[in-house]
């Protein structure tokens, strides 16, 4: 990656820290019920990165927060942490199988529902007994919801970009 690809990749980390804590602040119904405004960085970087770097985008994106809002060595940060993983390597298969059959929110929404599925998992194998099939619904319309909104975002981001040249698709 060259010198600039890795300055806008640290850019992409530091916009979604930010994004990920003003997220944090905002009252939600449920602990995994969040917007997901850190997801724009992600899909952008999927875009334009590909798997490997999304993947480390959502990480260092995820511990950052946590260390900042003081959810480090938590449960939140274990469900966070999961979530995170399982977004960027659904929209990095995403991106691999369907590299022109799916839109900037389709990808968005797809590593939201995956975000909410492995974060329903862990809190799973933590509290066994939770009765999360009485949330998967809910949570899975949410995650169509937040995804396709984020997704919305981040593809009006990468547009208005685009004319810059700040942002090129990545060879997947």
């Amino acid at each position: 990656m060259s010198v600039a690809g890795n300055r806008d990749l640290t850019i992409l980390i530091l916009t979604a820290t930010a994004l990920g804590v003003l997220d944090s602040l905002i009252p939600r119904p449920l602990p995994f019920m969040k917007i997901g405004l850190a997801n724009v960085a992600a899909v952008i970087a999927v875009v334009k990165y590909g798997f490997l770097k999304t993947l480390e985008l959502n990480l260092l994106r995820a511990f950052a927060v946590a260390l900042i809002t003081g959810l480090l060595a938590t449960p939140s940060f274990l469900l966070s942490i999961s979530g995170a993983a399982v977004s960027a390597v659904v929209m990095g298969l995403c991106i691999k199988a369907l590299p022109d059959g799916l839109s900037i929110p389709g990808l968005s929404v797809a590593g939201a529902v995956a975000s909410l599925w492995g974060q329903l998992i862990v809190a799973g194998l933590l509290l066994p007994g939770l009765p999360l099939q009485n949330i998967v619904l809910l949570l899975t319309l949410w995650g169509v919801i937040s995804g396709a909104a984020v997704g919305l975002l981040a593809q009006k981001t990468m547009g208005r970009n685009r004319d810059s040249g700040a942002l090129r698709k990545a060879e997947c």
